[in-house]
């Protein structure tokens, strides 16, 4: 643990090295330790100054844990961009990049083939088309992404947060059989119309088990109108331009343990509809609006319920 500015650190032989707050006082010392397999960076958003970074790093091919969470790379015409020596760290399993002020990912991204988590939260939207397609071990991949997003072989992937509806259209749903953590988002940096999210892609998910929806619209029914039931799903947020919920909630979502509903705009009660979920212990109405005086819950109803927030 790298963490005191008069220490003297000796770390040719240390398998994990972990630096808090001195990134830049850590690589002008040019640290040369091959064996390393993990590296971590703790601290306050810092800019990386010169380039001791990748002359360090073009020696560590053993590497398989990165996370440079809050480090700012050097500008590159005008815009902050990975280091290529990242590309040459073949043997990565986790690439950890949440708040470095990126926009983009580099195509060298695709050259981690062994890699399982990429971490790119925090960070702005993140528009051009990115081609994962030879990281066929992937299992988390979080950031934004707003442009196309090519996924191969997916069959590991557990995670992916948060990407748009627009996206999310482009992509062959069955191969997301063991997805369980899944968010979707309206942006404003692609054309929408024409695009709608259809729930039918939901029914390839068997073992989702967490749902974000922040989308302008959408019907709980496929285009045959048939309900779409999502049976594993035990937590749901959902922020979109609906009236009124489903009445038959409770058969849509037979599993739900957690509700979040944010900025609706609700024409009728909708603890009738709610308070029929079996299973239900949080619900949180956030930001919402709802335009008559007076909601009503049954004696019966809400039979699991531990949280209730109105805010």
């Amino acid at each position: 643990v790298y963490d005191d500015p008069v220490a003297q650190y000796s770390s040719a032989t240390c398998r994990r090295e972990v630096v808090h707050h001195q990134i830049n006082r850590y690589l002008s010392e040019k640290h040369r330790n091959k064996r390393m397999r993990s590296f971590l960076f703790f601290g306050e958003s810092e800019d990386l100054v010169g380039r001791d970074f990748e002359t360090i790093y073009l020696k560590l091919k053993l590497l398989r844990v990165l996370d440079l969470g809050g480090v700012r790379f050097p500008c590159e015409e005008g815009k902050r961009s990975l280091p290529e020596v990242i590309g040459d760290l073949i043997h990565l399993r986790y690439l950890g990049i949440a708040d470095t002020f990126l926009s983009n990912l580099p195509s060298f991204i695709s050259n981690l083939r062994f890699l399982q988590t990429l971490d790119a939260s925090g960070n702005e939207s993140i528009r051009q088309t990115i081609d994962l397609r030879n990281l066929t071990s992937l299992r988390h991949v979080i950031g934004k992404f707003v442009g196309e997003l090519l996924i191969g072989d997916t069959v590991n992937l557990q995670t992916l947060r948060s990407i748009s509806s627009y996206s999310w259209s482009k992509l062959n749903h069955e191969v997301f059989i063991n997805l369980r953590d899944l968010e979707i988002f309206d942006s404003m940096w692609v054309d929408q119309r024409g695009v709608s999210l259809d729930l039918s892609s939901f029914s390839k998910l068997k073992n989702l088990r967490a749902l974000t929806l922040k989308v302008s619209t959408f019907k709980l029914s496929s285009e045959s109108e048939e309900t779409v039931r999502f049976q594993t799903l035990v937590e749901l947020t959902l922020r979109c331009d609906i009236r009124r919920l489903p009445k038959d909630m409770d058969v849509i979502f037979p599993s739900l343990e957690s509700l979040t509903l944010v900025r609706l705009c609700l024409e009728e009660d909708p603890m009738p509809a709610l308070e029929k979920l079996q299973r239900l212990e949080d619900l949180s109405l956030t930001n919402c609006s709802y335009s008559e005086a007076k909601m009503s819950i049954s004696a019966q109803g809400f039979s699991r319920l531990n949280k209730l927030e109105l805010f």
